[in-house]
């Protein structure tokens, strides 16, 4: 995607295949439901069976929140230690994940900032919600395999310190 979408003040609204990645419609963001969003499935395909298998979108959003945006690239180095060191971080927790995925629900959204109530001003996506369900989600089925199988690869993309 181009580097616009994701100014804070871009309208996602003038673009609908932006917001049609997160299955976002004007006017039902009271109702949106997290694990219909296009985006947690490889090539956008829902099919719960592979939900949160797009995990590359997911870690991308994790690494640059905790490592800071120049760990994308790979011949970045300087600046302060990241998060990742400061906090001794070796593996994903369900609520690191859940930041992830409600993060990147807000980018691909209309909406420009958080609000103090946890719900989007212009979208009305309840963000709380989305993070509580999706770290409940990883929490319940943490031992299941694909489950699993996400961690790993996020954890493998160097979104902590266990590489």
């Amino acid at each position: 995607m181009p580097n616009e979408y994701f100014i804070s003040k871009y309208d996602h609204t003038s673009l609908p295949q932006v917001t049609d990645l997160i299955r976002w419609e004007a006017g039902k963001g009271k109702v949106y439901d997290i694990f219909k969003a296009p985006i947690l499935y490889p090539n956008h395909v829902m099919n719960e069976k592979k939900i949160f298998k797009n995990w590359i979108v997911i870690a991308k959003v994790i690494k640059v929140a905790i490592c800071r945006k120049m760990s994308l690239y790979p011949k970045a180095c300087g600046g302060p230690p990241p998060y990742t060191k400061i906090w001794q971080l070796m593996s994903c927790t369900p609520g690191l994940i859940a930041f992830g995925v409600t993060s990147t629900i807000f980018i691909l959204s209309p909406d420009q900032e958080f609000s103090g109530d946890g719900v989007g001003a212009i979208s009305s996506i309840a963000y709380h919600s989305i993070f509580q369900m999706v770290k409940k989600f990883f929490i319940v089925k943490w031992t299941h395999q694909h489950i699993k199988s996400v961690v790993e690869q996020i954890n493998g993309y160097g979104c902590t310190g266990h590489q």
